[in-house]
This record gives structure tokens, sequence and C-alpha cells, in this order.
């Protein structure tokens, strides 16, 4: 029996010596594990925000490539450079000769890096032969006798030559003899009646260069030739590169694309190869410190073990139940996607703060890009957005704010405890500041415009639903106004559910095929009785509200960003159906409204080039209409931009003459061609003396700056004989047609033409 119960006491204790050792080595193997995969975790991460700050410096370089190319088939369009060669005479008899001809080949240049100061360093026009023509040097042209007689031997010159008209070429970085900065060119032959020449122009290659980052991330472009860094985050830029060698591996290998690790530097790399449209061949890298050089992080493995194990079987329940806790608090308490408090967490801490009768202020934020990317790009991209939006406005927070996100789609909210009204409308500012850098979405740059709503507690509110409340009603104005911020204003708190619900339709019409139209109203001349364009009118077939005023939703849209998509769509239409009717052998010029919004853009004229180059349609079939208003505005930015419509060869018309408050000093040096009298005095200026003075000074001025002048609102006989006997260039109202349809316009114009005459009333419709 004794031994018996020995032998069983043995296998007792061995049994729990295994248990130990198995638990034991449970531990160790568990904590090997949890390290290892932490430190997987840590380097996944570290090369995904890697890979993400390598797609955004890729796009960041291709859209300096496109926006050269663009800018350089635009200028090549400039008829200033065809009507120098045309002009009869040699190139040095040309130069020599000086004038109007070849100044305006100086202005057309230096225009150039105006518009681009700091990035176009030297622009220049020569002829086939290697002859410059005009050389201008940070905008200032080069005297006759120092323009280069050689440029023919160029590195450019040649392989753009072989390329031919209408593709640009860009030659490899390189030192400008000019300035002595590193560049890049581009060059575009120009061709005209049997005779070429060549638009060239340096682009400093520093402006390739990224923003200086935090945490030692740095982002470089390596010559794929020799390994030399030309560009960089943190040294000078050369056109020959310096001396790093961390990147010479990338050149040896050859890898189009890749992640690797380089000494101590994590490098994530993407080669842009050479074209037959550009000689520069670059690897684009963004590095930075590689996660840890050893898993244990300066402790040995048994350390670790022994004091996870001591710790381990102590703490596991309560950390574990304390978990599962905690991700039911979250759950009910936080928003899925972005992590940030929701709408029942904010109000909580809101009330816990005006408990005390603290003071406290209550922001409600909304980016309008979201809903734009919803729509256009899909819920994805949407979510990262509003992922990266969250992201930005908890960094920029002051310290102890709450930023939550509030309801199903795009608006967040802040509480900033203690703050007044001061500090709450200095804090939305930043906030607002934040947002509109853009964003990177996959490959795509992404621009939002944001509004700000305020509430101060107590003075709009002592518990958290009317603040958010008063707060929300504060944005709506903000959003209606264009303001960016705005408090909250008994006075102005209305129901505008109806108004945001028609923008949100507006948005969605702009990307159907079965909303939006276009209709035509002819212009007559009065002096031979022909039509000499059309005025494109916007219209809107809504699903559910049926035919929708434009001077409903037009002011609506102008009030806010959608105005921009909403021009570009009514472009595409107009310049379309302009190039219909050209192709057809009926080319009729059509006029497009443009807004303050879009007069403004700097971009605006690149993209309306873009157009008329895509479709192939002459710059002199469109016309943009611009308000006295939209034109005084911003004066000096508006003159710019409509110098440069104006020099590519699109007409400008001054819409609305009368009702605005332009200087007469200032309309004589816009650069347009046309001028329309407002329909409310045309309309009655057969009965009113006043109103016919007005129309008798309109065309008279109109005529001594050297402007065509048309009448709107023409209606009746009466007023057709009244004006041309003014002196009135051209009608447009009821008298003879009504905006048309495309289908209708046709039938008119043939009725039309066949009367003949102005007297002639063609078919109604």
């Amino acid at each position: 029996m004794r031994k018996s119960m020995i032998r069983w006491a043995t296998v007792v204790r061995q049994a729990h010596a295994a248990a130990f050792l198995i638990g034991l080595l449970v531990l160790v193997v568990s904590v090997f594990t949890s390290a290892l995969t932490a430190r997987d975790k840590e380097e996944a991460a570290q090369d995904h925000a890697l890979d993400l700050a390598l797609g955004e410096q890729v796009a960041a370089v291709n859209n300096y490539f496109g926006r050269s190319r663009a800018i350089a088939q635009v200028l090549a369009d400039n008829p200033v450079f065809a009507d120098f060669l045309q002009a009869p005479g040699t190139t040095r008899e040309k130069i020599a000769a000086g004038g109007p001809l070849l100044q305006r080949v100086v202005d057309a240049l230096a225009y150039l890096e105006q518009l681009y100061p700091g990035r176009v360093v030297e622009a220049c026009f020569a002829d086939i032969d290697g002859q410059q023509i005009v050389r201008v040097v940070d905008g200032v042209p080069v005297k006759p006798a120092d323009l280069r007689r050689n440029e023919d031997g160029s590195s450019y010159f040649a392989p753009t030559l072989k390329l031919g008209p209408q593709r640009v070429y860009q030659a490899k970085a390189y030192e400008s003899p000019d300035t002595h900065e590193p560049v890049i060119s581009n060059s575009i032959v120009v061709a005209a009646s049997g005779h070429a020449g060549m638009v060239h122009f340096e682009i400093a290659l520093d402006s390739f260069r990224m923003p200086a980052t935090t945490g030692g991330r740095t982002a470089s472009i390596v010559d794929a030739g020799t390994g030399r860094v030309k560009v960089d985050s943190r040294a000078a830029t050369s056109a020959s590169g310096n001396d790093v060698q961390t990147f010479q591996p990338l050149v040896k290998s050859g890898d189009l694309a890749g992640m690797t690790t380089l000494g101590d530097r994590r490098v994530a790399y993407q080669r842009l190869p050479p074209t037959q449209t550009t000689a520069n061949d670059w690897y684009v890298v963004v590095s930075e410190p590689a996660y840890g050089q050893s898993w244990t992080r300066g402790f040995s493995v048994n350390s670790i073990a022994l004091l996870l194990g001591a710790l381990l079987t102590i703490l596991i329940s309560v950390v574990s139940w304390r978990g599962h806790l905690r991700s039911i608090r979250l759950a009910a308490s936080h928003d899925p996607l972005t992590g940030l408090p929701n709408r029942a967490e904010f109000a909580e801490r809101t009330n816990a703060v005006l408990r005390g009768g603290r003071p406290a202020v209550t922001l409600i934020i909304n980016p309008r890009g979201f809903r734009n990317v919803n729509d256009v790009l899909g819920y994805q991209h949407g979510d990262q957005l509003l992922t990266q939006v969250a992201w930005r406005l908890s960094e920029a927070v002051p310290d102890g704010a709450t930023v939550a996100r509030i309801g199903g789609a795009d608006d967040f909210a802040v509480l900033l405890p203690g703050a007044g009204l001061a500090e709450g409308r200095a804090a939305a500012e930043t906030l607002l500041a934040v947002l509109h850098r853009t964003f990177l979405i996959d490959d795509l740059h992404v621009d939002v415009e944001a509004n700000a709503g305020l509430a101060v507690a107590p003075e709009h509110g002592t518990d958290a639903e009317t603040l958010l409340r008063h707060a929300d009603a504060a944005l709506h104005l903000a959003k209606e106004q264009a303001t960016g911020v705005q408090r909250y204003d008994a006075a102005n708190d209305t129901n505008t559910a109806d108004r945001l619900e028609l923008l949100g339709d507006l948005r969605r019409a702009i990307g159907a095929d079965d909303q939006l139209s276009l209709q035509y109203q002819p212009k007559i001349s009065l002096v031979t009785g022909r039509v000499t364009g059309a005025e494109a009118l916007i219209r809107w077939q809504h699903p559910t509200r049926g035919r929708t005023a434009p001077d409903l939703f037009i002011p609506m849209a102008e009030s806010t960003s959608l105005i921009r998509p909403l021009t570009s769509h009514v472009l595409e239409m107009a310049v379309c159906q302009a190039k219909k009717w050209a192709d057809r052998g009926t080319p009729i010029p059509v006029a497009v409204n443009v807004s303050t919004r879009c007069l403004l853009d700097p971009g605006f004229a690149a993209q309306v080039f873009g157009l008329l180059y895509r479709t192939g349609l002459p710059a002199s079939l469109l016309r943009l209409e611009i308000t006295e208003s939209a034109a005084m505005a911003d004066p000096d930015r508006a003159l710019t931009m409509l110098r440069a419509l104006h020099d590519g060869g699109i007409g400008l018309s001054v819409d609305d003459f009368g009702t605005g408050h332009s200087s007469m000093t200032y309309l004589q040096h816009l650069p347009v061609d046309e001028l329309k009298i407002d329909k409310s005095f045309v309309q009655a200026m057969t009965d009113s003396h006043g109103d016919a003075v007005l129309v008798r000074t309109a065309i008279t001025l109109a005529h001594n700056l050297g402007m065509s002048v048309v009448a709107e609102g023409v209606e009746d006989d009466a007023t057709v004989a009244a004006l041309r006997e003014l002196g009135c260039d051209v009608a447009q109202g009821y008298r003879f047609a009504r905006p048309l349809s495309t289908t209708d316009f046709d039938v008119w114009l043939a009725d039309f033409r066949a009367g003949h005459t102005v007297g002639a009333t063609p078919r109604q419709i």
C-alpha cells in the first residue's frame, strides 16, 4: 500500500512538473510569437505608409510632366508664332525690323513666365535653322545681339524636330546657360504655311522638390542611369546630382518598382522610364529609417519570457475582461469607420462639460467634396476620404478638444471646452485650412472645400442637442453664403433642408445623361440678316420636380463650388455641338456664360484650351460671356485670365451691360470684342426716353472701343427698327426665336435661311 501511495505521489509531482513546463513553454512561445507579430505589423504599417507616400510623389511628378506638356501645347497654338513665320522676309530681317510682329512674340513668352513665376525661368522661339528669334530670361527679353544662332546644337532640338508638330519633347535635366539653375526643358514644333519654328522653355528642376517631412522620411528623384540624387527633400537640387550612395543598388537592379531595405533605411521606389517624348529616366524614391533592427528591442528572450510569465497569469483574466468591456463600449459609442466618438458619445461629453456652467464651443464641419467622390468614384473612395478627414481634424484640434463623426454622412463635430466665440472662430479657421489641402485617394488627387457652423454655450444653448442643432443651422448659412465659418444667428435660422436637397440633386444631375441639356438661341445680324452665332442656355429636367428654372438652381450653384463642374459640363456639351455643326458645313459660333468663380480659377484657361484641343473645335467658334460684376470682382486676376483666353483666339463678351458697376476706364482695357445690352433696357427703349438714351450711349461707347453690340430681349419689329437706326450690330430675342433644342434649332435655321432677310418671319417652333 505504502509503495503504491509513493508511486501515486510521484506521478502527481511529475504531472505537475510537466504541466508547469508545458505552461512555461506556452508562455515562451506566446511571447516569441507576439513579439514577431508586433514586429510584422509595424513593418507592414511602415511599408503601407511608404507606399502611400510614394504614390503621392509619383502622381505629383507625373502631374508636373502633364502640366508642362499642356502648357507647351497651349503656347504653340498661340497665333503670334504662326504670324511671325508667315510674315515676308528672312528671320534675321524680321528680327532686325522689330515692330509689333516681334513684340507680340516677346509678350507671349514673357506672359508664360508671369503665369508660372519661379517655375518657368527661360523661354525662347527659334527658327528651324537654330537661329533664336526671341529669348526671355526671368521675364526680360534678351537683346537681339545676344541671341544664339546655334540652337540646333542643343540636346532638345533634333528630338523635337523628329517628333513633328503637336508633340512635346522633354529633354534631360541640365544647367541652364542663362540662369545657371538646374532645369528640364519642354519644346514643340510650330508649323504654318510651309514654315516651321520651335517654342522652347525651361522649368526649374527645383519645382519637382517634394516638401520636407518629419520623422526622417525623405522623398527623392534619382537618375536611373547614374544613381545620383537630383532632387531631394533634404538637400539642394542639382542637374548632375549629389554623391549620396544610398540608392545605387536600385540602378544596378534595374527593377521598375518595389520595396526594399538599403542599409538602415526602408525604401519604396518606382521608375519613370524614358519615352519617345521624354529623355528623363528617373526613380521616384521615398525612404525612412527601417523599423527596428532586432525583435527583442534591447531585451533578451529569457528576460522577456520571465517577465511576461510572472505577469501573464495574474493579468490575463483582468486584461481580457477589460478588453471585452472596452470593445463593447467602443462599439456603442464610436463610429466604426473613423474610430471617432459618435453622436451619442459627443452629446454625453458635451453635457458633462456644460453641467458645471463652463463655456464651450460646438463646431459642425462639412467637407463638401465627399459626395462628389462618392457619386463619381464610389463608396470605397468616399470612405477613404472620410478617414483622412477624421485624422486631419484629430491632429489639428487643440488639446482637450473632442472630434466626433455625427450622422451617417460627412458631418464632423468638434467640442472645445472652456472656449469662447473668438477662440472657436480661430479654431474653425485652422481646421478649414487643414481640410483645404489636397487629399490623395489611391492615385487620385482630390480637393475639397469645407464650411463650419459655430454655436457658443451658454449663449446659444445649455445642452448638447441644442448646441448641435444651432451649429447645424449656422453651417447651412455658411454654405449658402460661401463664407467659410458662420456663428449661429437666430434671425437666419430658417429651414434650408429643401435647398440643400436641391443642391444634392443638381450634383447628381451633372453625372447623369438625361437631366441636363442645352438650348440654343440664335443671334441675328441687323446689317446682313444672317445668323452670327447662338447662345447656349442650360435646362434641367428634374426627375420629380419637372422642369426647374435656371434662375432657381444657377444662383445656388454659384454660391458653392458646384458651379465649376456645372460650367465644365455645359462647356463640354456646347463645344461638342459646335463641332457637329462645323463638321456638317454650317459653322456657328456658340456662346457660354462663365461665372466669377470660374473666371478667377487659375486653371480655367488651360481647361478650356484642353477641351478645344480634344474636340478639334477652332477657338474662333467658341465665345465666353462674362458679366460686369464678374469682371470687377477681382479686376487684376480677371484681366489676366481674359487676356489668356483672348490671346488663344476665343471671343469674349460683356453680358447684361448696364446692370453692373464697371468702370469705363477699366472697360476699355478688357480684351473683349462684344458688348451685350441687357434686355431690361432693350424692351423698354421704344416707350422710355431714358432707356433709349442708355441703349444709344452703350452702342456709341462700344463702337468707340472697337466692340460690336448685341441687343438682348428683342421681341418686336419696332425694336428691330429702332436698334437698326441706332447702328446696333446684332439682335437676340423672341422676335427671331426662343431658345431651341438642337433638333428644333436645325429646323429653324433652315426656315430662316429660306426667308433670306431679317424681315422674313420663319416658322415658329
